[in-house]
Order: C-alpha cells, then structure tokens, then sequence
C-alpha cells in the first residue's frame, strides 16, 4: 500500500510528484536521485520539521530555493 506524497522546491520552482511512494526513506530516496539528476549534488538538509506538529508531516529544508516535504496521504 502506497501511503506517503512528496512534493518540493527545485532551484525556487514548485513539484508536486504524482507518485505515491511504500515507505517515507523511498521518498527520500527519490527526491535524492532526482537532485542528483539537475546537476544538484552537494546539496545537505539544513533543517528539518513537523508541518503543524504533525509527525507524518515533515518538512526538509537544503536552502531557500531547495527543499521537499514527505506527508502521510
């Protein structure tokens, strides 16, 4: 059962990815190999948070201009 959304910020750009994913370190996963993909390599989570205290909710943070965000669906 595919339970987890993902969505980011790409060099300040808004995505929202379509694809549910099994398991929040998929997500993770993902998002990674889609950064190294645009040439984003060095980047590293800065910060991380829960949206609303909610621990399903959880924002990770590179830069301004780069972060994703991985939510229970």
């Amino acid at each position: 059962m595919n339970k987890y959304t993902l969505e980011a910020v790409v060099e300040g750009e808004y995505i929202k990815f379509n694809h549910l994913f099994k398991s929040r370190d998929e997500a993770i996963d993902y998002i990674f190999r889609y950064y190294d993909n645009h040439y984003l390599v060095n980047l590293r989570v800065n910060e991380e948070y829960f949206i609303d205290g909610n621990k399903h909710d959880i924002a990770y943070v590179y830069d301004y201009y780069n972060r994703f965000r991985i939510a229970r669906a």
